[in-house]
């Protein structure tokens, strides 16, 4: 993650236009499209990581599943699929139990 983080400028330069006189911009060379978007990624995930959300992330309980979601409420799936992938396989354990 750092080192997305560090392969673009973070921090707007300082530019001159004719038209408007000097102005700020971060660079964004068409060359560099994708460290711009990695980068761009990378800040995202750092803030949440240290942000206030942080000790909401928590991982799918559903398996095979390898995603991360933020609690919220009872939710334990990252998605609607994990949901129901979890509790079909409830079910099934529950049907395939003998029965005394």
């Amino acid at each position: 993650m750092n080192d997305a983080l560090t392969r673009v400028p973070t921090a707007p330069l300082l530019q001159w236009d004719e038209k408007n006189g000097p102005y700020r911009a971060t660079p964004h060379p068409t060359t560099a499209i994708v460290d711009h978007a990695l980068a761009t990624l990378a800040a995202d995930a750092a803030d949440l990581l240290t942000g206030p959300d942080a000790e909401r992330l928590t991982a799918c309980q559903s398996s095979p599943c390898n995603r991360y979601l933020l609690r919220h409420g009872r939710r334990q799936w990252c998605s609607t699929r994990c949901g129901d992938r979890a509790r079909a396989a409830r079910a099934y354990a529950r049907r395939a139990q003998p029965q005394d």
